[in-house]
């Protein structure tokens, strides 16, 4: 299953994962959108919730690093989406797959990269 973090209006990709209002959920099937229940969480709540979802393709606007690290952990395949702004216009073109290697160019968001005063 593919999961999207959207915006109030069900479409819109949102600009954070972890603090996105909704997800869409897709597989071959349906599109399931509901509520984040834990855009508040901490880490630890949050990614036990995660767990439970069956995802194991995302894609996002823009993540933190030590996030994209805990997805790899789980077994997530995480895609940038370059251009789309509704999750209905995602093209496969439009997709970079974030691995190891560029996952500190392209995971910007967080504390990861700041330095220690």
């Amino acid at each position: 299953m593919t999961l999207i973090p959207v915006e109030e209006d069900r479409k819109t990709i949102a600009a954070r994962f972890r603090k996105a209002p909704m997800f869409a959920f897709l597989d071959e099937v349906q599109i399931i959108v509901q509520e984040n229940p834990h855009k508040r969480s901490k880490s630890p709540e949050f990614f036990d919730y995660f767990k439970t979802l069956c995802v194991d393709t995302l894609y996002v606007k823009e993540m933190g690093y030590k996030t994209f690290l805990k997805l790899n952990e789980l077994g997530i395949e995480v895609f940038l989406v370059k251009e789309a702004q509704k999750w209905n216009r995602i093209t496969p073109d439009g997709l970079e797959c974030i691995t190891l290697e560029n996952a500190k160019t392209h995971c910007t968001l967080g504390h990861h990269n700041r330095e220690q005063g």
